[in-house]
């Protein structure tokens, strides 16, 4: 069996390494209750996962964390998503939520923590056109007609009285 440090991996985020102190992640279900008059119970609908939302507190160590945290504020203020190597989630497209705050203690010597908030990237997509109803009913009543047609071809009417034939338009129209 793996030690559990074995499988830690370093943090980073686009390419700019960090240590991780503590972090947070928020995650779950959406789900949408629906409460009726006269019911005790509800009827709970399950819309996907929720979005994962991600609190970071990390800090740069060493000789060059000046360097490391300038690239570390760079790569946070690059806008769109990018790649956050997660030590206990692994790799994960995201995007920076809100504010980012950057702290310095004199009595931690050469070290700089930086808190940031992170949210999934997920992915943009959009509905796709399909063929148009419209269209569709259209050609699916014509051939239903054309079923229709073809399977009353051979029935003869004549000789039936008008009620069972259809109405005679001359009965509706206007006498001079």
């Amino acid at each position: 069996m793996s030690n559990r440090k074995d499988r830690l991996r370093p943090a980073s985020f686009r390419g700019v390494q960090f240590q991780v102190e503590d972090d947070e992640v928020t995650l779950g279900r959406r789900v949408q209750v629906h409460e009726y008059p006269n019911r005790d119970k509800p009827y709970t609908e399950d819309l996907g996962r929720a979005t994962r939302l991600f609190t970071i507190n990390a800090y740069l160590v060493g000789n060059d964390f000046f360097e490391a945290r300038d690239r570390l504020i760079v790569a946070i203020d690059t806008p769109g998503p990018g790649t956050l190597v997660h030590p206990y989630y692994g790799e994960i497209a995201v995007c920076i939520s809100g504010e980012i705050r950057v702290s310095h203690s004199g009595r931690n010597g050469r070290m700089y923590c930086i808190n940031f908030n992170i949210v999934e990237a997920g992915e943009l997509s959009f509905l796709t056109a399909g063929i148009a109803t419209g269209q569709t009913l259209i050609s699916s009543s014509s051939a239903l007609n054309d079923r229709i047609r073809e399977a009353f071809a051979n029935v003869v009417l004549k000789g039936l009285p008008d009620f069972c034939t259809g109405w005679r338009v001359s009965a509706y129209q206007k006498h001079d």
